[in-house]
């Protein structure tokens, strides 16, 4: 009788091992195929780049915009390498919050290739720039693109809204 029981517990606890190796597997595909799902996988590129799009704004001191000759520019994608012909600049923390205000109702794109670039936004944490964006205001005639510096996103706000944050910095 107590072999039986040693039995009766091996097939037990060797049913539940199996249940268990069954169900950690089940679990590890479910995130296999869910994080390969290209709508979950934007949705997660999308909450990581407003997240360090948001962040690096928060953590500006000062935002410099440099304006280029949109003539020499419209060749090119990286301005920088040119002389600006003007600089708009921050120098309170509320100018810094109304640039977030730009973005209010903003569409944010995916990768963006080659804009025309005739801006280009530098974010500053005192003297140590922390990030900086291309702005392409060529392309649309009532939109402006304003890009990551590696292309992957960008967000697309109203032209009047730009053009009145640069007056208000001026």
């Amino acid at each position: 009788m107590n072999f039986n029981k040693k039995v009766l517990s091996f097939l037990e606890n060797n049913t539940i091992i199996t249940l268990m190796k069954k169900l950690f597997l089940l679990i590890l595909f479910s995130t296999l195929i869910i994080s390969c799902n290209e709508k979950t996988q934007n949705y997660i590129d999308t909450i990581w780049d407003n997240f360090s799009f948001n962040s690096t704004v928060t953590n500006s001191t000062q935002i410099i915009i440099k304006s280029y000759d949109s003539t020499v520019t419209n060749k090119t994608v990286e301005v920088e390498f040119y002389a600006p012909i003007k600089e708009y600049k921050t120098y309170t923390k509320q100018q810094i919050k109304n640039f977030e205000a730009i973005f209010e109702n903003a569409e944010k794109t995916g990768y963006c290739c080659c804009p025309k670039s005739s801006y280009s936004i530098h974010f500053f944490d005192y003297k140590e720039e922390i990030d900086f964006f291309y702005v392409d205001t060529l392309e649309f005639k009532n939109k402006v693109r304003i890009c990551e510096k590696s292309y992957q996103y960008s967000y697309i706000i109203d032209k009047q809204k730009w053009k009145d944050y640069l007056n208000e910095i001026n």
